[in-house]
């Protein structure tokens, strides 16, 4: 009997183990499986949604092309403590929400609408730093 529930509390344990020490893996993605870094695009539109949070902030633009048709895409930055760093702050994108904006950023795989920033051009003309610069195709910078 004393076998059993100490093999038994041991599977608990080790299944406890697999499925709470290993989240942290799961939970965070590899830059490279989501983005192509060899690329680089810039995206205007409207500012519709800043989601001001870690891991990583967030926000959504509306893109209107040439034929009328509006592209939602989502992009996504460095963690908030990075952000700031920069210097800039959530006012500055949450105070733009509604005016048109232009995103720096490598696409997203597979045609999907999504992309990780480096660089937010507000509506005034100033520039924001979203993330750190990791583009670097052609040799070239995107600074």
């Amino acid at each position: 009997m004393k076998i059993k529930v100490a093999f038994l509390l041991f599977c608990s344990f080790a299944l406890f183990a697999a499925f709470f020490l290993d989240a942290p893996v799961f939970a965070h993605h590899g830059f490279a499986t989501e983005y192509d870094g060899s690329k680089y695009i810039t995206i205007t539109g409207v500012l519709t949604k800043v989601d001001w949070e870690n891991p990583h902030i967030r926000f959504n633009v509306d893109a209107k092309a040439a034929d009328g048709k509006v592209t939602s895409w989502r992009f996504e930055g460095s963690s908030v403590a990075i952000v700031e760093r920069t210097g800039t702050r959530r006012r500055d994108l949450v105070d733009n929400i509604g005016q048109t904006v232009t995103v720096s950023a490598c696409p997203g795989k597979g045609g999907i609408p999504i992309g990780a920033a480096e660089k937010l051009k507000l509506a005034d003309g100033r520039e924001v730093i979203i993330a750190r610069q990791r583009y670097y195709g052609d040799g070239k910078s995107s600074e």
